[in-house]
């Protein structure tokens, strides 16, 4: 899809729009690292303890700091509660117990005017001292605050929360990760060419077979493009799916039609609602029409959120049907994009209408949006709880430079930063995978351990990654590979210090990480491929104090979490463990711009044995990786 043209003129509403801006802070974004704690919704410490299932991170502070999104998010989820989506969690809700005394808050319209000097009357956002105008508010932080805490209190009966209120799921089959009969998916992203084009394109067509799904082909995975006839009945096809465009395609029958176009072409946040339908509608035909009967799911960007969505709110009874086996996402709305808060307003929507943008589609990426309407269980944002997702193996590749080609590198998310936040010029990294997830939804190793989602990074922007030979090796190993590993450092102990004399105690140390699949890449294609990229200088390394002369058990240091393939016997690992002085991310703002002290390197292959340690030696300091290995089912 065209993507590239609007990019430009979003830095530029962007940079006009915080240009005009007080230099009133902005609500900092969630931190995404090691020593932030939080709880997954259930009040279970979620912190990323050394003995967590797999993929268990931490959660963001500012996971439940999310608001309504007005009128429209009333109106569809009330579509989606009525049954929009069909599938078992979108059954109504039972009668919440009656309270007498509790009266549940109203709606109310959020204006976008704002006095500059006077925080309260923009939340969150900032306030534009000529225009007076409220950019990027964020309302109602502690809507959802007691979803999931086991108590269907009056108010979360008539809002929705599942969680606490009901429906429980129903489910019927089962999962099979490995087999003839599944197809594989391809959800591509967010498109600004315009209603005016989009209008033209049949909704629900076949597409071909780029990006992710043609990089797994040079990875030994040779599966059929369904845009070909001669393979369009082919069980095991890749193939893409269109979801813009007024036209229906052949397939669909007047009802399906109908479903459709209840949510309108171009009509804002609504638009969620109209393209998970149509991307459900065609996993279940397409599923039927190549006689499969599983799918993995490939997205990029926006085709994330919709994945969600869908999955969320069993769409066509896909997630209870137990038809989705895995789910890889490379730089995907997860949670919503934080840049599409500052597009609610009014004025900017005009501003970008003068530029030739249409951005009814970037509102509907709104987390204030996805918050309500997409995390239909429990309304935690960053964690896999809904039991729809029980079972789905899931991976996703975040991405961290925020220079964006198609944007002449502007650092447009970096425009407005306090968090000194990863980011890949148009989402943040945190932003780009789930945080954590319930046990029991989790699936499960052939051991019975949980493995909740894992990610890996890779140093590109937003629009690069799904290209990237990293992103398709991780997509193959996610998508048709039957081990997870997870490489962390389990010990630290540090006989002498790096500071200076005038530097303050503990060290400030954090480890870098690059990993490869090598030598089993290397010698099976020739290729250099750096699967996994953790850097201070990409702010996402983590960082961890400690005192000389002191030996300390570490929690959620990891150097590797994901799926390999099933040929490998190691992996190759270069880390180089760092005292800093710099790291403004993880709040170490000792001494800028000074080169950070090495403290200990380590360039060494990696065998594959579940429960192996592995001991790691340097002057002055030495540590224990600990290696998981998952045999999956």
């Amino acid at each position: 899809m065209n993507t590239g043209g609007w990019i430009g003129g979003v830095a530029g509403v962007l940079a006009l729009s915080l240009a005009a801006c007080s230099d009133e802070p902005a609500a900092a974004a969630a931190v995404d690292g090691v020593g932030v704690t939080g709880t997954d919704g259930t009040g279970a410490d979620v912190s990323g303890a050394a003995d967590a299932p797999v993929g268990g991170d931490s959660v963001p502070t500012d996971a439940g700091e999310v608001v309504d999104a007005g009128p429209a998010t009333d109106a569809a989820r009330s579509a989606d509660s009525a049954g929009a989506d069909g599938g078992a969690a979108a059954d109504a809700a039972p009668d919440p117990p009656p309270d007498a005394a509790l009266v549940c808050p109203a709606w109310q319209p959020f204006d976008y005017k704002c006095e500059p000097g006077k925080p309260a009357t923009c939340p969150g956002g900032v306030c534009t001292p000529l225009t007076k105008q409220c950019i990027g508010p964020k309302l109602d932080p502690h809507r959802w605050d007691d979803c999931g805490n086991g108590t269907c209190a009056s108010c979360e009966g008539t809002k929705g929360c599942p969680a606490d209120c009901g429906p429980v799921p129903v489910f019927s089959g089962s999962k099979a990760y490995a087999g003839k009969n599944t197809i594989t998916v391809w959800v591509h992203g967010f498109s600004n060419q315009g209603a005016d084009k989009l209008k033209d394109l049949t909704y629900g067509s076949v597409k071909g077979c780029g990006d992710v799904l043609k990089s797994m082909q040079g990875f030994g995975i040779a599966r059929p493009c369904g845009d070909v006839p001669a393979n369009d009945k082919n069980p095991e096809q890749f193939v893409s799916v269109e979801y813009y465009g007024t036209k229906p395609p052949a397939w669909m029958t007047a009802a399906d039609i109908a479903q459709v176009d209840k949510f309108p072409f171009s009509g804002g946040p609504s638009g969620l609602q109209r393209y998970a339908t149509i991307v459900a509608k065609f996993v279940k035909w397409r599923l039927a029409h190549a006689g499969a009967s599983h799918v993995n799911l490939a997205c990029h960007s926006m085709g994330c959120l919709i994945a969600r969505h869908l999955i969320e709110n069993d769409s066509e009874g896909l997630a209870s049907g137990n038809h989705i086996v895995r789910w890889f996402t490379s730089t995907g709305v997860i949670h919503g994009a934080q840049l599409s808060r500052l597009f609610d307003n009014p004025a900017i929507q005009q501003g970008a209408k003068a530029l030739g943008l249409e951005l009814s589609d970037f509102i509907l990426m709104n987390p204030d949006y996805v918050w309500d309407v997409t995390a239909a269980w429990d309304h935690k944002l960053f964690v896999a709880n809904n039991p729809l997702f029980t079972g789905i193996r899931i991976h996703h590749v975040g991405a961290m430079d925020p220079k964006i080609k198609q944007a002449l590198g502007v650092q447009l998310l970096d425009l407005n930063n306090p968090g000194d936040d990863p980011n890949d010029g148009i989402m943040y990294t945190h932003d780009q995978h789930f945080h954590g997830q319930a046990e029991n939804v989790s699936p499960k190793a052939k051991s019975g351990d949980p493995v909740a989602p894992t990610a890996t990074w890779v140093f590109a922007d937003h629009m690069a990654c799904p290209e990237t030979a990293a992103a398709g090796l991780m997509a193959t190993a996610a998508l048709f590979h039957q081990r997870v590993v997870a490489v962390r450092l389990v010990e630290s102990s540090l006989q002498q210090s790096s500071e200076g004399l005038l530097e303050p105690a503990p060290d400030d140390l954090a480890l870098e990480s690059e990993v490869r699949f090598d030598p089993y890449v290397q010698q099976a294609w020739q290729l250099d491929v750096k699967v996994h990229d953790d850097k201070v200088a990409n702010r996402t390394a983590p960082l961890w104090q400690q005192k000389a002369g002191s030996t300390v058990p570490l929690q959620g240091v990891d150097v590797f979490r994901g799926p390999v393939l099933d040929g490998m016997t190691a992996l190759r690992l270069d880390l180089k463990l760092i005292e800093t002085d710099w790291y403004p991310h993880e709040g170490v703002k000792e001494v800028p711009f000074t080169q950070p002290a090495v403290i200990a390197e380590f360039h060494d292959f990696v065998k594959l044995v579940d429960g192996s340690v592995v001991q790691w030696k340097a002057k002055g300091w030495s540590g224990k990786l600990e290696v998981r290995v998952f045999d999956m089912p």
